[in-house]
């Protein structure tokens, strides 16, 4: 544990030295171009660089999309392992089975009719006022007062 101060010393100088090196560097590189290239040719010298560096570039890009196409066709042209084969997945489960074409038709209760005689209706009319008006408005009140009671 007596090391760890030392070491924490250290890194904390570090990216101080790492900047002094780099410095450290391009002044050397500086010096170099100015004592290499005369300064009348300075321009030809950073138009052919640049025109070097568009090339490096431009073959870097070339080869990696070639070798990107060659490993997709070795892909698709290699058949499975044995490997392969046992953990993949077949389509059956990746995908939904297909639905039917046809939509069920309306199933109705009862036959329509174009027109209701007062016989028709009797089985499904109750008379409101058969046994009073009375008994209607308590029991339609108790129902509201139910339904509000349980409302927070």
């Amino acid at each position: 544990m007596a090391h760890l101060p030392d070491f924490l010393k250290k890194v904390k100088t570090f990216p101080a030295a790492a900047a002094g090196l780099l410095k450290d560097c391009i002044d050397f590189l500086y010096g170099a171009f100015q004592k290499l290239i005369p300064p009348q040719k300075r321009g030809i010298f950073f138009i052919c660089a640049a025109g070097a560096l568009v090339l490096v570039i431009g073959l870097g890009v070339l080869l990696t999309k070639n070798s990107g196409k060659q490993t997709a066709s070795r892909q698709r042209n290699s058949p499975l392992s044995v490997t392969d084969r046992r953990f993949a997945i077949p389509p059956e489960e990746l995908f939904l089975p297909e639905e039917p074409d046809f939509v069920p038709g309306v199933l109705l209760e009862r036959e329509k009719r174009a027109s209701w005689t007062a016989q028709d209706a009797a089985v499904y009319w109750q008379d409101p006022l058969k046994n009073g008006e009375e008994q209607w408005r308590e029991k339609i009140e108790t129902v509201i007062d139910d339904f509000l009671e349980r409302v927070p």
